[in-house]
């Protein structure tokens, strides 16, 4: 029966591989259920079955099945392995050790008992620890693919890039049919802001494992447009419970305003975990928009409670009350945003907009001169197409049309339309009223 059912295995994960939708995957793992209820005494079924699982994030069902697989082969120490592997990706420590032990009293000193053990200890962070059993392992054993994956992982979350690609690169080498090394240096690079070489990791171990959703996750994470929703989709699709992917779908849909499928996503991270501040504030943003003021700020406020300094939540909390006239809390939030995001310009190019609104022009010009203090955001184009309304409204023509024409060879997102609009009102003989009535976005 063993050698009748290897082929259909084959076939069911090939299909898995294809790129595919939600449904299709679903099929395919209910294929492979049947195929594992069929053959309960064949652990190549269960186990194909319980590696389907744990790649659909079902880590409770997946552990069932591996350990049945486990228990049909005795001695199997790599069949042992794969029971951990589960704890791992659950980030659960003491599930991980509990996992190792069973390899350990079959073998303690073993190549693979001292890679668990590792493993075990970087969902702990104790990466001193990992290191100490990753080196005696490789030197049982210097070809050992999961010893030398392990280390490239361990040097990743260090972020030592100079010692984990090296890492990764052996273990490559010893076996080029295995898409996780590739995943690794992707994440790898991605942190270190190499973003060409970690798309070029990602593609091939995409090109390994074409519907993995770790892999799609982290490729759409640094794609764009379409590509990037069809590939947070199918991650979202793949393990429909991952809060994250959710997540990261919903925001890709709502910069897409496609709102329902925004809302469709977020809702579905919260009910994967109701904790992800952020998938508060996302549809916090659609409620807004769709005229539910309430449970917008409800959205917001929740998103706060659970992570305060959340910049996102602060701008669109913001944003809400200066659209319900609430200015002094409004500029409350936009500071609180910029201070807690230093980096993001969105918070004071905010407050400056609304003080410009209230005709507060010296305070406009403040959180303008404010901004402009960061060397990053000196040159950038809206501060500057903000601060030539500021001078045009103050009657500072000459310098406002220098602001102008420098916001039009600005950094960032330059609106030339409404620039040049400004400079050809600046040339006309208006009244001061009109030019600032004009001006002010």
């Amino acid at each position: 029966m063993r050698f009748l059912i290897l082929p259909l295995i084959s076939s069911l994960l090939m299909t898995l591989a294809l790129p595919a939708s939600g449904l299709a995957q679903q099929a395919a793992l209910e294929q492979l259920a049947a195929a594992a209820r069929a053959n309960r005494r064949d652990a190549a079924a269960l186990t194909a079955y319980g590696r389907a699982l744990l790649r659909a994030g079902r880590h409770r069902e997946a552990e069932r099945q591996l350990r049945s697989a486990a228990r049909l082969q005795p001695g199997d120490l790599q069949a042992l392995y794969a029971v951990a592997e589960v704890a791992f990706a659950r980030m659960d420590y003491q599930a991980a050790r509990n996992a190792c032990r069973p390899i350990e009293r079959a073998a303690r000193e073993s190549v693979l008992a001292r890679v668990c053990r590792a493993r075990a200890f970087l969902v702990w962070n104790r990466a001193g620890r990992a290191f100490e059993e990753l080196e005696a392992a490789i030197a049982l054993e210097p070809g050992n693919f999961d010893a030398l994956f392990a280390l490239g992982e361990a040097h990743r979350l260090r972020a030592n890039v100079a010692e984990a690609e090296p890492a990764y690169r052996a273990a490559i080498a010893i076996d080029a049919t295995r898409y996780e090394p590739h995943l690794g240096l992707g994440r790898l690079f991605a942190a270190a802001e190499r973003e060409a070489d970690a798309r070029r990791e990602l593609r091939e171990a995409s090109s390994l494992d074409a519907d993995n959703p770790e892999i799609q996750y982290e490729l759409g994470m640094l794609s764009a447009g379409a590509e990037r929703l069809a590939l947070l989709g199918g991650a979202a699709a793949g393990r429909p419970g991952w809060g994250e992917a959710q997540l990261a779908l919903g925001e890709a849909r709502l910069a897409a305003r496609d709102l329902e499928g925004a809302r469709a996503a977020f809702e579905a991270a919260l009910a994967a975990n109701e904790r992800l501040s952020s998938a508060h504030t996302g549809l916090g943003r659609i409620l807004q928009e769709q005229g539910d003021l309430g449970g917008a700020e409800e959205a917001y406020r929740r998103a706060l409670e659970l992570v305060s300094n959340t910049a996102g939540a602060e701008l669109a909390l913001g944003q809400l009350m200066e659209s319900t006239e609430r200015i002094s809390e409004a500029f409350g939030h936009f500071e609180r945003a910029a201070t807690i995001d230093p980096s993001d310009p969105s918070g004071l190019l905010a407050a400056a907009r609304l003080a410009l609104r209230q005709e507060r022009m010296t305070t406009a010009a403040g959180y303008l001169d404010q901004l402009r203090r960061n060397p990053r955001f000196q040159n950038l184009s809206e501060a500057l197409a903000l601060y030539g309304d500021v001078l045009a409204a103050g009657g500072d023509r000459a310098r406002a049309r220098q602001m102008y024409e420098e916001a039009l060879g600005g950094t960032g997102e330059v609106d030339r339309a409404r620039i040049q609009a400004a400079l050809r009102l600046l040339a006309q003989p208006q009244a001061r009223e009109q030019r600032r009535r004009a001006t002010v976005p």
